[in-house]
């Protein structure tokens, strides 16, 4: 006998089994919703390129692979009068954008690695946490506020005093010649030292990272060999860590690279390519252009569509340029990461292989500069060259190499051993102290000229003289970009966290940290791409600066998520599930609560990261000198205002005070993003 369908025990039976399909078809519906948000930014990557590649057709179809071999960059059309035109050759933008960048790399390798080395090794913990905090801040200083404060009090002292001194010391050198683009103080040195201090907190903190992960046993052992503590961090950590370090340096050399607009302020914008017949060509004070540099200078206003084509190959050329080093880099880090005898005999083999090479090339181009250095004294000065700076330097390196090698045995060299570890180490505390003087210096500047400048009047509409406008532009533009961003960042961050650990998530995670690394000027030029291209502009100039913000906030968003959900105890979600609730109920009731304080993390520094960023808006357009809320037509901002008004001195007043409140923003946000996470690991 068959149980009747309406029977009320049979309805009972069966309503647990209903409860479990139907959660979990929620489960089943949730994750997969997850992974789609999640693939955004597998997918932006891939739009990029694509968007890139379609609107600089037009440069593809007229130059060829003369855009990459012709060093003639003349966007003027033909005309009566002019017999050649519409030249576009990317060597000199290449070789300006290289130059820069190896200057900020001599820079700021030393000092960063030093750095590292004095947090990680020697500094006590309660030293070395807020010497790491201050010199993070050193990279979440807007750029624009960079250039400004660069224009105003490292320009005038480039051009006044340290470029004579240059010229007069190491002037028959080719690369230190005197040229009138000197007296400027805007030019390839320039824009090298301002990159030399935006890369250096990238250096130092992956740097110190690293380091940490030299396993303490070879330390030890390196003590128990009677070693200094410079000999152990010499010959034993850096050895271990040096594929990470050149990590490290390659993610530097891909910010150097991507940095816009305080390049832009300082490089003086002009075509410059050096010649074999012209020693002074290869000066580094001459005004020159970076890829960077050339399109916040041309794009907003190209002479004709196959300018703006050519202008976006010069972007999808750095496009790809950032995303294979920001990959090598990546690549290189994680193999230092890898756990001895982890099954990969290759990677000792690749990390020595590594320490070797970096070592060896280090000691060529040393040899080779002072080589040259020397021949070039000698032809100009004769028997008087043995006597100058760069003789006595190389004298003094060649004599303490002589000596290490033969000393050891005699009854001194135990103290030299002694004193030589002491001197080191004393070294990489003054690298950690030149780079938080760094920021003490950029802080005291924009506070002494931008507290001044707050002030009753500081607040009103434009027509008052106020920059109302621009606070009110800055605001709209970082919540509707907010609005993308930060879901798409959270949702993508669990996706990460709870169902990514395969090999599709370790693509989308690691499509997330490429996405990070790309040039906010590319994602701008993306952005007017895919929005203000194909529909005419109808979609919103403000609407499409937002949507490139929002594009930046996603990874920052996304992979901080993903690390604090980590952080919470298995524990909470098997209670969660084991009093019957559904995996998505226990993410959303009890494992997101819990990360929330680092969520938040997150979040303060995506919104930090975007306030003050103006090169996605500059390649949409969105300026504007008055008062607008309306979307779909350019509004002010106060990074685009002090970009746009830097060459009028009766406005400096309000610049100051704009920048001022840019990093005052910058600092609060960080500030309350390291107090979330303290808090965080805490409770934890």
């Amino acid at each position: 006998m068959t149980t009747a369908p309406n029977n009320p025990a049979n309805q009972k039976a069966s309503a647990p089994r209903r409860r479990i399909l139907t959660s979990t078809q929620t489960d089943w519906v949730f994750r997969h919703f997850t992974l789609v948000i999640a693939c955004i930014a597998v997918v932006v990557i891939i739009l990029i390129g694509i968007m890139l590649g379609w609107v600089s057709r037009p440069s593809f179809h007229h130059s060829g692979l003369s855009f990459y071999t012709s060093t003639q960059w003349d966007p003027v059309a033909a005309g009566e009068d002019k017999k050649l035109g519409d030249l576009y050759g990317a060597i000199p933008i290449l070789y300006g954008t290289l130059l820069t960048s190896l200057v900020a790399l001599i820079i700021a390798v030393p000092l960063g690695i030093g750095s590292a080395i004095f947090l990680s090794e020697v500094a006590p913990r309660w030293l070395s946490a807020p010497i790491s905090f201050v010199v993070e801040l050193l990279a979440a200083v807007p750029s624009i506020v960079y250039g400004f404060w660069a224009l105003n009090y490292l320009v005038p002292p480039l051009q006044l005093s340290v470029g004579v001194w240059f010229t007069k010391n190491f002037g028959q050198i080719p690369f230190f010649a005197a040229t009138p683009d000197a007296s400027t103080g805007t030019h390839f040195f320039a824009a090298g030292i301002i990159l030399a201090m935006m890369i250096l907190p990238f250096i130092t903190a992956v740097s110190r990272d690293v380091l940490r992960t030299v396993p303490l046993t070879q330390r030890e052992a390196a003590y128990g060999m009677g070693a200094t503590r410079w000999e152990a961090i010499k010959s034993v950590v850096l050895r271990y860590a040096s594929s990470g370090i050149i990590g490290a340096v390659m993610l530097g050399l891909g910010r150097a690279i991507g940095e816009t607009m305080a390049v832009t302020m300082v490089i003086g914008s002009k075509i410059s390519f050096p010649t074999l017949g012209n020693g002074a060509s290869f000066s580094l004070f001459r005004s020159g252009y970076t890829m960077t540099a050339l399109l916040a200078d041309q794009y907003p206003s190209p002479n004709s569509d196959l300018h703006k084509a050519a202008l976006t190959q010069i972007g999808l050329t750095l496009f790809f340029v950032t995303i294979g080093i920001n990959a090598l880099a990546r690549g290189l880090v994680w193999l230092t990461a890898m756990k001895p005898g982890s099954g990969n005999a290759w990677s000792g083999k690749i990390k020595d292989g590594i320490s070797k090479g970096g070592r060896w090339a280090s000691i060529g181009l040393l040899t080779l500069f002072f080589a040259l250095q020397f021949m070039s004294d000698f032809t100009h000065k004769g028997g008087a060259a043995l006597f100058g700076v760069a003789e006595i330097v190389g004298y003094i390196l060649v004599g303490l190499a002589l000596f290490n090698r033969y000393a050891p045995g005699k009854s001194f060299f135990v103290r030299w051993r002694k004193a030589s570890s002491l001197f080191a180490v004393s070294i990489t505390g003054l690298c950690a102290f030149i780079a938080c003087f760094a920021l003490f210096m950029l802080l005291f500047f924009v506070g002494k000229e931008g507290i001044s400048a707050i002030n009753a009047d500081f607040f009103k509409m434009p027509d008052a003289g106020g920059i109302r406008h621009a606070i009110a532009g800055t605001g709209l533009l970082v919540f509707w970009a907010s609005l993308f961003g930060i879901p798409v960042g959270i949702i993508g961050g669990i996706y990460l966290a709870e169902f990514g650990n395969n090999r599709f998530g370790g693509m989308v995670r690691f499509a997330t940290d490429l996405l990070n690394g790309v040039p906010s000027i590319v994602i701008g030029i993306f952005a007017y791409a895919l929005i203000i291209v194909p529909t005419e502009g109808r979609a919103g100039i403000a609407n499409a600066g937002a949507f490139g913000l929002g594009v930046m906030m996603i990874p920052t968003v996304m992979r901080t998520t993903e690390e604090l959900i980590r952080l919470v105890p298995v524990s909470l979600r098997e209670g969660s599930l084991a009093l019957g609730a559904t995996y998505t109920y226990t993410l959303w009731k009890v494992v997101l609560p819990s990360a929330r304080a680092g969520i938040m993390t997150g979040i303060l520094l995506a919104v930090a990261r975007v306030a003050g960023e103006t090169a996605p808006l500059l390649m949409v357009g969105c300026n504007s000198t008055m008062w607008s809320t309306d979307m779909k037509a350019p509004i002010a901002s106060l990074p685009m205002l002090i970009y746009t008004l830097r060459d009028q001195p009766e406005t400096y007043h309000q610049l100051w005070g704009a920048a001022f409140l840019l990093v005052m923003l910058v600092l609060v946000f960080n500030i309350l993003a390291r107090i979330a996470t303290r808090s965080r690991f805490k409770t934890s």
